[in-house]
């Protein structure tokens, strides 16, 4: 589960984290709250500013099946470029610690070796300066 630390005092967060495998992530965005402001989900393999959708709160049961589809469907993309997903997140924008983290809006991204690689030189300046 995602964590913030405040004050030298971790909170916990209730709903938010990240897993290494589908099985476990599904079970993060099944026990999500409906108080959601929003879900965006990655729905794109690129590197740089990945396609995304969406979901506005509430976040029933019907919009977690359909961003379990676009998890899904992103694991087996992945598959395909031979770039599987090694880490799958689910945060808030705003941390764990918030005062209305089961409000907050949301974001779920996932890693890959591909992504750790160009996160890596992009921080490196290897594509000139980020300002």
């Amino acid at each position: 589960m995602a964590y913030s630390t405040i004050n030298g005092k971790k909170i916990e967060s209730s709903w938010s984290g990240s897993a290494d495998n589908l099985k476990d992530f599904i079970k993060l965005i099944e026990n999500a709250p409906e108080t959601l402001e929003y879900v965006k989900v990655t729905s794109s393999t690129s590197s740089f500013a990945p396609d995304s959708e969406k979901f506005k709160g509430p976040i029933n049961s019907s919009k977690k099946r359909q961003i379990i589809k676009i998890v899904k469907e992103m694991e087996k993309a992945f598959k395909k470029q031979g770039d599987a997903i090694t880490s799958y997140r689910f945060n808030s924008y705003y941390g764990a610690g918030g005062r209305n983290h089961e409000q907050d809006p949301a974001y779920i991204d996932y890693r890959t070796d591909r992504i750790d690689k160009f996160g890596k030189a992009m921080s490196s300046g290897k594509y000139g300066s980020l300002d």
